[in-house]
């Protein structure tokens, strides 16, 4: 009866630690540019749209803008992809991809944009 237990207790720790590696593994913490330039591997940044502009090729379906950091660090963006619509109306974006060069090549554009719930100004 004992070595069901320990078997038992063997097979929870073994998925417990299972779970673990596989949760911090899956994290993906926000990192600056000078942060993501010497990273190896997929990292992802915050940031915000600068007034260089937005470059979209729909034939190529090339993307192409500049990114400010928290920092103030900005990085030409490359993204292979469908043009988010909301692009140039967000508060904030998320690249989640690598530097090749000077270049950061994104895999994924997450966008975040106002709220159409939060309160207009002067209204109550």
């Amino acid at each position: 009866m004992k070595s069901k237990y320990i078997i038992g207790l063997a097979v929870i720790v073994f998925f417990s630690g299972f779970a673990v590696y596989s949760f911090r593994s899956a994290l993906n913490p926000y990192m600056t540019f000078r942060q993501a330039a010497g990273a190896a591997g997929t990292v992802q940044v915050i940031g915000y749209l600068t007034d260089d502009g937005v470059a979209y090729d729909p034939d190529s379906g090339l993307l192409r803008f500049f990114l400010a950091d928290e920092e103030g660090t900005l990085a030409e963006i490359a993204y292979a992809g469908t043009k988010p619509t909301n692009l140039e109306h967000a508060e904030s974006i998320v690249v989640v991809g690598q530097f090749e060069g000077d270049i950061f090549y994104a895999g994924k554009i997450l966008v975040k944009c106002p709220s159409k719930y939060e309160a207009e100004k002067g209204r109550d």
